[in-house]
């Protein structure tokens, strides 16, 4: 995701710091760039309705996710509020240390004018050249990519949910509302029809294409069974491609069961999340955790507490993609149903978050929790990952149980707790911090 931000002074000409006010709106927009941020330097300091009307006319030109007011003294406030009746764009109220300047207690003063007109913001206090300032900044703005990223997001809906798991049933409202993405909804027989199409000769053509990825594969499952994954994986990317999808849900639990493993595994590698058992909602969640870490999302269930190392372990049949195994990567039979093709490996430790979102309306909620995944072995025939927590994992357990949180946790390399906060503030959705 790209982090666009600008950065537009706020000062009074007849306050202490007015001269500095311009040194400081370069200072900051210096160190925004240090921490990778795309920082666009409006380079004007508002302070009447000349200076605002500069400011307007630079960033009518500029693609930008939201605004930094650095406000360098106390200053009339509707300077402000007339500069965002032209650009309407997310805020971050911007004040300095200093004794005389006022900086402080002008964002106070906005801050109170902002509440009482409805308009939402975010506030940051320290030197202009704060790296912590600047690291918060960049989490406040990976949020708002965020939102924009999945306010272009299509999801392909294949066959409806899994029966029985009433839990996973979607709230195709709930979805737009709160996260911004939408629902397509698919036929199975869209899937079912390019598969049969397809031939075994041409089959075979794409598994020597990807031969650089497979090669190196333990093959356990049958030469019938790697064709027809192969020709799921295809009809799947064509059904992504042809519906402008970059996430995919499948009901396949279980007459698909172990079909689409193996193209869920391969389609992570090329950006396109998949998540089973038709849980649409679980499908944007793992392509909420792909846009923050870049890395492919582990789909899995909570399974089993151990109390003696206080650790958790997830799993599920086994369709992650490759480049997060740890050591040899198996091509096998999906359990249970014995056929089919999952991709069977372990998983690289580190930190990890983990992330569950389900519910409708109202009810709609986002619950995180942030470990280490730590070594284990093939506890679970899938993609196990044991992940080791400071809480205790019986609170843990207890407040899953306690809010209703639900049993699909898509779990990602990194921390993104405090990422997912701002993402869920600024969307008006209501999250767990586990």
């Amino acid at each position: 995701m790209k982090l666009n931000m600008a950065v537009v002074g706020l000062a009074h000409p007849f306050e202490v710091g007015f001269d500095e006010a311009e040194t400081l709106l370069n200072q900051t927009a210096d160190t925004l760039e240090k921490v990778g941020i795309s920082c666009e330097n409006v380079g004007v300091v508002m302070h009447d309705l000349d200076t605002v009307k500069k400011a307007v006319s630079v960033l009518k030109t500029k693609d930008v996710e939201l605004l930094m007011i650095c406000i360098g003294t106390w200053s009339e406030d509707h300077h402000l509020l007339d500069l965002l009746s032209y650009i309407d764009k997310p805020v971050i109220l911007r004040a300095y240390p200093a004794r005389e300047t006022g900086s402080l207690c002008c964002a106070h003063q906005i801050g109170a004018v902002f509440r009482d007109i409805g308009k939402t913001y975010e506030f940051l206090y320290g030197e202009a050249e704060s790296i912590e300032c600047a690291k918060e900044a960049k989490k406040i703005a990976v949020a708002y990519a965020l939102k924009t990223a999945m306010r272009h997001t299509r999801v392909g809906a294949i066959g409806g949910r899994v029966k029985g798991m009433t839990e996973i049933a979607y709230d195709e409202f709930a979805i737009k509302q709160k996260l911004g993405a939408r629902v397509v909804n698919l036929d199975e027989k869209e899937m079912c029809s390019k598969v049969e199409a397809m031939t075994d000769s041409e089959a075979e053509k794409i598994l020597e294409e990807k031969k650089d990825i497979l090669a190196p594969c333990k093959v356990t499952a049958t030469k019938e069974d790697m064709l027809e994954s192969i020709k799921y994986y295809s009809a799947l990317k064509a059904l992504a491609e042809e519906y402008d999808l970059e996430a995919l849900s499948v009901k396949c639990y279980t007459t698909y069961m172990g079909k689409v493993c193996l193209g869920y595994s391969l389609l992570a590698e090329e950006g396109i999340v998949g998540s089973c058992e038709g849980d649409v909602t679980n499908a944007l969640t793992m392509k909420l955790l792909y846009e923050l870490s870049g890395k492919p999302v582990n789909n899995t269930d909570l399974l089993y507490l151990d109390e003696k190392e206080n650790s958790i372990l997830f799993a599920h049949c086994g369709s992650s993609g490759f480049s997060i195994a740890e050591g040899d990567i198996e091509l096998c039979p999906v359990r249970l149903a014995e056929t089919g093709v999952c991709t069977r490996f372990l998983v690289k430790p580190g930190k990890v978050t983990a992330v569950n979102v389900c519910g409708h309306g109202d009810t709609f909620r986002l619950s995180a929790m942030v470990g280490d995944a730590i070594p284990c072995g093939m506890e679970f025939p899938g993609n196990p990952v044991k992940i080791q927590f400071k809480k205790s994992v019986f609170d843990i357990n207890k407040e899953i149980m306690e809010n209703g949180i639900g049993h699909h946790w898509m779990v990602a390399y990194g921390d993104y707790m405090e990422e997912l906060k701002y993402f869920c503030k600024i969307n008006s959705i209501l999250m767990y911090e586990i």
